[in-house]
């Protein structure tokens, strides 16, 4: 009996333990930025409020601006996870979710380490020469209508959402649940409530993602603007921030909750 008690306690333990671990945070408190911080800031980067519990950039990008990323950045660290929240885009707009993001300074923007899942007006593909950021994204659409790898959902550049999946336009709450799993070597994009893309995080299969998109092209003339280290962390690190992207248009994540799966 004392033997079989312990092994119940034991159990009991690790069960709470687990479910301690699975909890979800919360991630917006107080409608504060509290534990969030803008990339490399010098004190000079803004464009992120909080109101009523919604997440805004409002502010001018730096594809407009040239005035550094002003991505916004977890303070938390964060390797095996699922992520939920809800976003919404201004017309012609895009922005996206990014984790494994490094500060190191060599790197001059978040997505030269950390993956993307694409936010956008699905409108774009409809009339690209709308989409806001100029030459760059209206070419980045006129060149992904057929791959779809810059479409809603997508693993930018690397991994086309499924063909069937259900997207409100601009101005309305779309939600993501996103889950990057290192342990199991899985990437899972939730739509609406519809699993609508998965990918692998590292490896063969990964390598050849890599390699057939712009991450694996280090030393052409358009990555210049990216400085020496081009794309050689990209996708190179577990660990990291997340990251909401600063790009062109108004975006809103509200409801944003996070749960490790270590």
């Amino acid at each position: 009996m004392k033997h079989l008690l312990l092994s119940l306690v034991v159990v009991l333990t690790f069960v709470n333990c687990t479910e301690k671990k699975s909890e979800w945070k919360v991630l917006l408190v107080d409608d504060s930025l509290d534990g969030w911080h803008i990339f490399q800031d010098d004190g000079n980067k803004k464009g992120w409020i909080v109101e009523n519990g919604v997440l805004i950039f409002n502010g001018v990008s730096d594809m407009e601006s040239g005035e550094g990323d002003a991505s916004l950045l977890s303070d938390a660290i964060y390797e095996n996870f699922e992520i939920q929240f809800d976003w919404k885009i201004a017309p012609w707009g895009n922005s996206g979710f990014m984790w494994g993001v490094q500060e190191d300074k060599k790197y001059k923007y978040p997505y030269q380490t950390g993956q993307e899942v694409q936010i956008l007006d699905a409108a774009i593909y409809e009339d690209p020469h709308s989409a806001l950021g100029g030459e760059m994204e209206i070419q980045n659409a006129l060149e992904d209508l057929e791959a779809r790898k810059h479409f809603v959902g997508a693993l930018y550049d690397l991994s086309a959402p499924s063909e069937a999946l259900k997207v409100n336009p601009a101005n309305e709450w779309n939600t993501y649940r996103i889950k990057i799993d290192y342990r199991s070597n899985i990437g899972e994009v939730v739509l609406n409530g519809e699993l609508i893309n998965s990918f692998p995080l590292r490896g063969p299969e990964w390598e050849a993602l890599v390699k057939e998109s712009k991450f694996g092209r280090s030393d052409d003339k358009e990555s210049e603007y990216l400085g020496e280290a081009r794309w050689s962390g990209f996708g190179k690190f577990s660990k990291g921030s997340i990251c909401f992207q600063d790009h062109p248009g108004m975006v809103s994540f509200r409801n944003i909750k996070i749960r490790e799966l270590n």
